[in-house]
């Protein structure tokens, strides 16, 4: 007989004048199958026991619950959807099959019968790692399953108001890889620090993987244990998404409620307006406004980017505060040079712990008055530099004089300006002669300007350019505040032309009112190109004809000429400037001149005598001629004409 009860009334009417057999059937209504869709909570105590409420569907007045392995349980059905199972106290420890039946009989060979799975915990003194469940009937095939096969705490018993540590290794007992495997803490009696969801990307089949979470116990939860809930998730290669939810169970230590409060009630400052890069000394009153002593307190400042500290560590130790007790401490700091002015917002992490071992953490904001205005502070600037001479070349010294101004409102004291930086770092390609790169200056006043001055020589394998040389500034004020600044000038290295001017060759005898040739050369006995451009001659003394001429780019050992014809007007030594234009190393017109000098003679005195002039005439004729003909050859090869 099934559990669906069939009744059959059997009606026979036997006719004499024909066997007709009449069966009448008649079957009663069979219950509706019962199913189970969800059961809360899932995990039970052994020691307390506890209500299962059983959502599902065809729930009768007959229905009856059971645990397999214990026994039946007190049933009371609500609705068709909805009933209650009572597991009474003392249930053995481990993993029991939820038993529904419709009509009260539990058979396994019945369709009416439902089930699902709940644990039923023991106590223990220190959580042991949750045994593996094992599953009632083997995962659907083609899919992850995860499941928790261990996990720890740390500290094992976590005490309120404290964080611990849950580690949990989840493991894919499926028959498919589990893909974008996330792994989620959503928090419940504990309360989660950091962030809650752990992503993995594929979990193979019997893989593991560890995931920990940072929680913490709520202040004011009792002595106890309470589940956590952890939620697991993943998807198939074909897209399909699973949803594992399971819980552990953590065992709490509870303190009560009471706990000790600090909070900063007053702070001030030495001095009271401070200006940036100033010492000074951070007082703050601290008072205990709580029920329970608080221990072991420490206060650090919080805002590195406002004040730095300026002696030892940014954390003071300041003992103990009794309740409703106050303690006053000094933190020694500098403000930050980097401060604007204002009213800035400190901040102050209080750290501390009560009798019990519970921790506690605060931070709070004091007010700091910062000014930036220069009426009572220095300032230096470098108002000028020149050098001697105006422009370098490699292998050159030369005198730099630098003009340090004060701008503030006060006295500057126990100034060093130092070249190329603190440690001279930057100083290449130049160096300093007959000192070091720290330039000293006892005081300076304000509106008050001083001259530095320094021989310095530069680095002859150095390339032509302009060279940042950084200045490094420290400097005192009259309340003993050190402050740091950093300035630039620029200097600039040209390459100077190596050239040698002259003539070529000798001028000779030159005599009033007759042309004579002037062959000046320029070679240059440099190494390297000169981009020459023009060369001519002038002279206030001669009559000079093509006395200027394109000369071009001078590589190193070449040489340009120019030949010009000149006329003395009267005896004497003339000079004649020979004037080269050229493109330095910044494409700047530059000059280079140089004096030559000939030797002009007075013309003899005539003599009467036809003949002797005839000669004289017959001998210039034949000079003259040979003098062309010497122009005309040096035409031919470049010479000069």
């Amino acid at each position: 007989m099934h559990n669906r009860l069939l009744a059959r009334i059997v009606l026979t009417t036997m006719l004499s004048l024909g066997a007709v057999l009449l069966v009448v059937t008649i079957a009663t209504a069979r219950p509706t199958p019962v199913q189970i869709e969800n059961v809360e909570p899932a995990v039970l105590s052994s020691t307390t026991g506890g209500t299962l409420t059983v959502y599902g569907s065809g729930f009768i007045s007959t229905t009856r619950s059971r645990l397999v392995g214990f026994g039946l349980l007190d049933t009371n059905v609500i609705n068709e959807r909805i009933l209650e199972a009572v597991a009474p106290p003392g249930v053995p420890a481990g993993v029991y099959d939820l038993e529904v039946s419709a009509s009260g009989y539990f058979s396994t060979d019945t369709d009416d019968v439902a089930r699902a799975t709940i644990t039923i915990l023991a106590p223990t003194a220190v959580p042991q790692p949750t045994p593996q469940p094992q599953p009632t009937a083997p995962p659907a095939p083609g899919r992850p399953v995860l499941t928790i096969r261990n996990f720890s705490v740390s500290p094992t018993r976590p005490i309120v108001g404290n964080e611990f540590i849950v580690t949990v290794e989840v493991y894919n007992t499926g028959s498919r890889g589990a893909e974008n495997t996330l792994v989620t803490f959503p928090g419940g009696q504990f309360v989660p620090v950091g962030e809650t969801g752990h992503m993995f990307g594929l979990l193979h089949i019997n893989h593991t993987v560890i995931v920990t979470q940072v929680m913490r116990v709520p202040n004011g939860l009792a002595s106890g244990t309470y589940p956590l809930q952890v939620e697991m998730s993943a998807n198939d290669f074909e897209g399909n998404h699973y949803e594992f939810p399971e819980s552990i169970t953590i065992e709490a230590i509870g303190v009560g409620t009471g706990r000790p409060q600090l909070v900063i009630e007053s702070a001030g400052t030495s001095p009271a307006v401070l200006g940036p890069g100033d010492a000074f000394s951070l007082t703050v009153q601290i008072a205990n406004r709580g029920d329970r002593t608080a221990s072991n307190v420490l206060v650090a400042v919080a805002s590195p980017d406002i004040a730095a500290p300026a002696d030892g560590s940014n954390v003071v130790a300041a003992g103990a505060v009794r309740v409703n007790g106050t303690i006053a401490i000094t933190v020694p700091l500098v403000l930050s040079e980097n401060a604007g002015a204002g009213q800035l917002n400190l901040g102050l992490a209080l750290d501390y712990s009560d009798f019990t071992g519970a921790s506690y953490s605060s931070q709070q904001n004091v007010g700091l008055e910062a000014s930036t205005a220069l009426d009572d502070r220095p300032q230096l600037i470098i108002a000028s530099h020149r050098t001697q001479p105006a422009s370098m070349s490699p292998g050159e010294k030369f005198t730099l004089t630098l003009e340090l101004q004060n701008v503030g409102g006060g006295e500057a004291q126990r100034v060093t300006l130092a070249l190329g930086g603190e440690a001279g770092a930057s100083l290449k390609p130049f160096a300093p002669l007959d000192a070091g790169n720290v330039l000293f200056v006892p005081d300076l006043p304000a509106g008050n300007t001083v001259e530095l001055i320094q021989q310095m020589v530069v680095d002859g394998s150095a390339d032509p350019g302009a060279y940042n040389l950084p200045l490094a500034l420290a400097y005192d004020d009259t309340r003993g505040t050190r402050h740091q600044d950093s300035q630039l000038i620029s200097l600039l290295v040209r390459r100077r032309p190596h050239l040698r001017i002259g003539f070529y060759q000798p001028v000779g005898a030159v005599t009033v009112g007759q042309p004579f040739n002037l062959p000046v050369e320029v070679t240059n006995i440099g190494r390297t190109l000169i981009n020459a451009s023009t060369l001519s001659l002038t002279s206030t003394q001669l009559e000079i004809r093509d006395g200027s001429m394109y000369l071009g780019p001078l590589d190193g050992g070449t040489a340009g000429s120019l030949e010009a014809i000149a006329i003395a007007e009267e005896g004497g030594t003339a000079e004649i400037v020979v004037t080269l234009e050229y493109l330095d190393d910044f494409e700047q017109p530059q000059v280079i001149t140089q004096v030559l000098t000939v030797d002009i003679e007075q013309p003899p005195e005539e003599v009467p005598s036809d003949a002797t002039g005839e000669a004289e005439a017959t001998t210039g004729n034949q000079g003259g001629f040979w003098n062309r003909v010497l122009r005309f050859l040096r035409g031919l090869i470049g010479l000069g004409s």
